[in-house]
């Protein structure tokens, strides 16, 4: 499992389906399991070209190298390209 999902029992997926894939769109990921073990990912449909990703990269070390990042920034980078 990725360190950026989620774990999440079938039980609990099942219910609030309409709100993980809410929070999907938006860039999460989720494992769902069934007695603990990984039975399936919800994952966005498109990820983040390299290309994009190499870019918000090179934007953050010019922006850390000329000073400290806002929340605001840091926020914005993290969400980039999820949409």
């Amino acid at each position: 499992m990725s360190a950026l999902s989620i774990s999440v029992p079938l039980a609990e997926a099942k219910s609030k389906l309409s709100e993980l894939v809410d929070r999907v769109s938006r860039g999460e990921e989720f494992v769902i399991t069934r007695h603990e073990t990984e039975i399936a990912r919800l994952v966005p449909a498109q990820r983040p070209s390299r290309h994009d990703v190499s870019d918000a990269i090179a934007q953050m070390r010019a922006s850390r190298d000329r000073r400290s990042a806002s929340a605001a920034e840091l926020q914005a980078w993290k969400t980039e390209g999820r949409r």
